[in-house]
């Protein structure tokens, strides 16, 4: 998947020019890479437990899977069907540098989380059991701070490589992760932790 989004991109970012069909090929191969290793990382290794707030999937997962689509739909548009184009006045956020603030933010609230996670003893990764409630920190501020990282990093992806389905598309991301994630979590934690959830919820933000 890596290789053929760096071929794709590493064409699409230069000034070397490419028949339309050849572009299309590029493109839609990094996509079906895509899909292929989503695929396989979710059949090889996603367990599912009782004791677990039973999400479809991991969380970056879905994030890959919604940049995935945004490459898709951008690639078929440009070089087949050609039906729409993204209004001008989104032009400016084709930029590397605005990517890069995003990116870094998501990088900046991922440590933050971990951190968290490793002084509790617990572990990030929500198909475990969760034995303690984090509510220090970042997460006094927002409950969702490493999803919040995914859709950042997905929005700031697409800046960077001046591609804006991509980053459009982090809005599929957050409203997927709202529904099949963060909200199985809350009942999850509600029913384990009770009042004490409560009370978190009351102090802090879903989201932002």
């Amino acid at each position: 998947m890596v290789y053929f989004y760096y071929n794709f991109f590493g064409w699409y970012l230069s000034d070397e020019q490419l028949q339309i069909e050849n572009a299309f090929e590029k493109g839609i191969t990094a996509f079906l890479a895509g899909i292929v290793f989503i695929l396989y990382v979710h059949l090889a290794y996603f367990p599912k437990l009782l004791s677990t707030p039973l999400i479809p999937t991991f969380p970056p997962l879905i994030m890959l899977f919604s940049l995935n689509v945004g490459l898709g739909l951008g690639v078929t548009n440009l070089y087949v069907l050609q039906i729409y184009q993204l209004p001008s006045f989104l032009n400016p956020l084709r930029s590397v540098e605005l990517g890069f603030i995003f990116i870094m933010i998501s990088f900046i609230l991922i440590y933050l989380s971990v951190g968290k996670f490793r002084n509790h003893d617990e572990d990030p990764n929500p198909t475990t059991e969760t034995y303690g409630l984090i509510t220090t920190g970042v997460f006094n501020y927002v409950r969702n701070p490493m999803y919040l990282s995914l859709i950042l990093f997905q929005f700031g992806c697409g800046l960077a490589l001046s591609f804006l389905h991509i980053s459009l598309m982090s809005l599929a991301t957050g409203i997927l992760l709202h529904f099949f994630v963060v909200l199985r979590e809350e009942k999850y934690l509600q029913m384990k932790f009770g009042l004490k959830y409560d009370t978190y919820v009351d102090k802090s933000r879903r989201w932002i």
